[in-house]
């Protein structure tokens, strides 16, 4: 920050949003909605807010942080930094991360977030509710918090498991599933989550819903596709006994989850 730039940048609104966005990613919508999209967003946010941040003690050197951000984030993403987590974990810190190289479509956002740091013209009014210590404390434990992001692992169970009802397929959706549920486009395909609460964990299964007549629908159990459990806690990632118990879960276990959490919606009907 040079003396021509406005005060109080900590209260940028787009840095605040995407701080928000971040945290309301990692402890909610990861494990309530576990999709493609939720797993990307806090990539996205988090590459615009975090060197948006640090350049902000480290006046002149807004560049470099943004560069060095940049590679970072593809060493952090690449099997190469496997070692460092290994090392973390071997003391018990609980760190996890997994090797997708997709993600690095977010490195995109990083110009437009260098853009809007130098590029503010105005005064930005400081929050008088909003003190700067929250707000850096706050980013501060986001930032930490994105590195546990818990465990996230394939099952690939297939299922001939299916039911008939006697319900418009209009009203499954808005009665039953409402928001959980993603269409694939022009397809009887959708996706949506199982919960296991007291394992922390959030099942992504597939599922087909045909209409077999008028006012009559299908419903059959597609696949169990990936879990995803929470960390524990910011030191210690995720509880091992709710690893091995999901790993250790049949087929019959998820369908009788299945038949729990949505099935058993249109009996009490």
């Amino acid at each position: 920050m040079n003396q021509s730039q406005p005060k109080n940048l900590i209260y940028g609104k787009l840095f605040l949003i995407s701080v928000a966005l971040l945290l309301l990613n990692d402890f909610y919508l990861k494990y309530h909605f576990h999709n493609y999209l939720t797993g990307k967003l806090s990539d996205f946010v988090g590459l615009f807010a975090f060197p948006y941040f640090v350049s902000l003690f480290f006046k002149g050197k807004v560049k470099p942080i943004y560069i060095l951000t940049g590679i970072l984030f593809i060493f952090w993403k690449s099997s190469s930094s496997q070692f460092v987590i290994d090392n973390l974990n071997s003391v018990g810190i609980g760190i996890n991360r997994v090797v997708d190289y997709s993600d690095l479509i977010a490195l995109f956002i990083l110009p437009l977030s260098y853009q809007y740091r130098i590029k503010i013209s105005t005064e930005i009014k400081q929050i008088n509710f909003l003190p700067k210590s929250i707000i850096i404390g706050t980013c501060s434990f986001s930032f930490i918090a994105t590195t546990l992001p818990g465990e996230i692992g394939e099952l690939n169970l297939k299922s001939n498991y299916e039911r008939e009802f006697e319900i418009k397929k209009d009203s499954l959706f808005i009665e039953m599933f409402k928001i959980e549920t993603f269409q694939f486009k022009k397809s009887n395909k959708y996706i949506t989550n199982l919960k296991i609460p007291d394992r922390k964990t959030s099942i992504q299964i597939s599922m087909l819903v045909t209409e077999t007549g008028k006012d009559k629908i299908k419903i059959k159990l597609d696949s169990i596709k990936t879990y995803f459990i929470s960390s524990s806690s910011l030191i210690f990632g995720i509880d091992n006994k709710d690893l091995n118990y999901i790993k250790n879960l049949k087929l019959k276990d998820f369908e009788e989850l299945f038949i729990e959490q949505k099935i058993e919606k249109f009996n009490q009907k």
